[in-house]
């Protein structure tokens, strides 16, 4: 089975997690990058989250529709920002043709307990990915690092082990 890894990462812990998971799997990475790049100030922030609360979409560098039909799996990743995915992220998904295809949903966020509250965000985007033809096989929520660090790999690899323990 042909298997991709795909993720948004604003401050680097997704990517951390998104490496980390295709190394694991042998996995092809591919970065989601927005046209606009996000700035690094407080209201820059402040946006990010203020969009990714309201489920907006950004406009993607590329959305990968093509290289995507090759796939059998999928693994997609996203920070948490305001208890939602990222609006890249969010518009990669709108985007996808997952008929058929294997996904697995993760999520990296800046809070220490992740798995302490409803996982909202991942099961919104399972039911949507579902009702395009998807099959779901596992939801991840990690700790990463607070905004502007980038998390540890090996957390990023105990937790990940944990999680296929």
């Amino acid at each position: 089975m042909k298997t991709a890894v795909v993720y948004y990462s604003r401050d680097g812990s997704t990517r951390v997690a998104a490496q980390t998971l295709a190394q694991k799997f042998g996995a092809d990475l591919l970065e989601i990058e927005e046209v606009k790049k996000r700035g690094k100030s407080a209201g820059a922030f402040m946006a990010a989250g203020f969009g990714a609360s309201f489920g907006l979409c950004s406009r993607l560098k590329n959305n990968f529709a093509q290289e995507m039909k090759g796939y059998d799996v999928i693994c997609i990743g996203s920070p948490v920002w305001a208890g939602k995915t990222a609006p890249a992220v969010n518009a990669f998904i709108r985007d996808l043709d997952a008929t058929g295809k294997q996904l697995i949903l993760f999520t990296v966020q800046a809070d220490e307990h992740p798995e302490s509250k409803p996982p909202t965000c991942l099961e919104a985007h399972k039911a949507a990915l579902e009702k395009k033809g998807a099959s779901v096989s596992r939801l991840m929520r990690m700790h990463g690092a607070p905004p502007g660090k980038t998390a540890d790999q090996q957390d990023m690899e105990k937790q990940i082990e944990a999680a296929y323990a």
